[in-house]
C-alpha cells in the first residue's frame, strides 16, 4: 500500500464520496435498439402478476449487444437481463429448466463484458438500481426511487433504496480502512486508533439507517413477495439456451455479496471460522464486480489490523469500540 488512499480507492473502481456505488448517477434507459427489454421490464409487475411474463419473454427479438458500448449502459443492462430471467424463473410455482435464447444470449454477452455471473445479485438489484427524486439532493433513502423491481409496490421499493443508503453512508469506511492498514503496518498506533475510532462512528451510523428498514418492508411482504425473485436457480439448476447445455446452478443476490460488508470485515481482521460462514461469503466474492472483490482482497494484505491494535490500549478500545458496533450491526 504504498500509493495514496485515492489513487487505490480510484484503481478499484470505489468513489470517495460513494463508495461502491457509481460515481454517477445510474443510467435510466438503455439507447432505443433495446426498447424491447426497456418494455417488458416497465411491464413486468403486470405480467408477473398476469402470469404472461413467460410467453413475453418467449416473443422477445434477439438483440445483438455490440450497440451497448459505455460501463453505464453495460451496468443497466445486466440490470434489465437478471431480473427479466429472475422473474421468468419465479413468476410461477414451477420454474422452468431453461431460459430462452432471446434472454439467454444477450445476458451471456453482457455478462462476460463485466465478468459477473449470470444471475441477479447485490450489484444489479442495489449499487445500479435508483435514481434520485431531487437530483441534487442526498443519496438517502427518502430522495430515491428504484429504476427497477420485480412485483413493485412501497416494501420492495423500500428494501432496496435502504440498502443503497447503508452503500453510501457506508463509503466513509473505505479510506479509514485503508489508513487503518497503513498504520498497522507502520506501527502508527495513533493513526491506528482515530481510525478505527472514526470508524466505530460509521458502522454506528449504518445500524441507525438498517434501523428503518422496518415498518417500511414489512417481513410477511419481503419474504413472500420479494425474496423468491431474489433466489438463485433451483437444483440443478438452470439451462441458458443458446449458452450452455448443461444445468448452471449460482446464487442469487444475498447481503453478503455487498463488497463494503466484506470490506469491514476485510480491514478488520473479522475471520468467520465456521465451516459453513467461511466458504459461503467467499464464494459471495464472485459475484462482486471484480474491482471491487480486488478491493475487499488489497484490505486482507498486510500486517493484522486486530494485532497491531493489541499493541496499546487506546487502539484496543477502539478496535473493540468497532466489532461491537458490527456485531450489533448484524444482529
Amino acid at each position: 500500500m504504498t500509493s495514496s488512499p485515492d489513487s487505490r480507492l480510484a484503481e478499484h473502481d470505489v468513489d470517495p464520496i460513494r463508495g461502491f456505488l457509481p460515481g454517477e448517477d445510474p443510467l435510466q434507459r438503455l439507447p432505443a435498439r433495446y426498447v424491447p427489454w426497456e418494455r417488458l421490464a416497465f411491464d413486468l409487475p403486470a405480467l408477473v402478476s398476469t402470469h404472461l411474463l413467460r410467453d413475453a419473454i418467449e416473443e422477445l427479438p434477439l438483440l445483438d449487444t455490440d450497440a451497448l458500448e459505455s460501463e453505464a449502459e453495460l451496468r443497466r443492462a445486466m440490470l434489465l437481463l437478471p431480473v427479466l430471467g429472475g422473474a421468468c424463473a419465479w413468476s410461477r410455482p414451477e420454474p422452468p429448466t431453461r431460459l430462452p435464447r432471446s434472454i439467454s444470449i444477450p445476458w451471456s454477452e453482457v455478462a462476460e463484458r463485466l465478468d459477473r455471473p449470470m444471475i441477479i445479485s447485490h450489484a444489479s438489484i442495489v449499487l445500479h438500481n435508483w435514481r434520485r427524486i431531487d437530483p441534487a439532493g442526498e443519496i438517502v433513502a427518502k430522495n430515491l426511487r428504484t429504476l427497477q423491481c420485480f412485483r413493485g409496490g412501497p416494501d420492495e421499493e423500500w428494501f432496496y433504496l435502504v440498502t443503497v443508503e447503508i452503500e453510501a453512508r457506508g463509503a466513509r469506511a473505505l479510506p479509514l480502512l485503508l489508513a487503518a492498514r497503513e498504520a498497522a503496518a507502520t506501527g502508527d498506533t495513533v493513526k491506528l486508533a482515530t481510525s478505527l475510532e472514526a470508524l466505530s462512528g460509521v458502522i454506528d451510523d449504518l445500524i441507525h439507517v438498517l434501523g428503518q428498514m422496518e415498518p417500511g418492508c414489512r417481513h410477511d411482504v419481503f419474504y413472500h413477495r420479494v425474496r423468491p425473485f431474489l433466489s438463485g436457480w433451483p437444483e440443478p439448476g438452470m439451462i441458458y439456451e443458446g449458452v450452455t447445455t448443461e444445468p448452471v446452478q449460482l446464487h442469487g443476490g444475498s447481503a453478503a455479496q455487498s463488497s463494503l460488508i466484506q470490506s469491514i470485515d476485510a480491514g478488520l481482521d473479522v475471520p468467520h471460522p465456521h465451516p459453513g460462514t467461511r466458504p459461503f461469503l467467499m464464494a459471495m466474492r464472485h459475484y462482486m464486480p471484480p474491482r471491487h472483490r480486488a478491493f475487499v482482497e488489497l484490505l486482507e494484505l498486510g500486517p493484522s489490523t486486530r494485532d497491531a491494535a493489541a499493541g496499546s490500549p487506546s487502539s484496543a478500545d477502539a478496535y473493540d469500540a468497532c466489532i461491537d458496533a458490527l456485531d450489533r450491526f448484524r444482529k
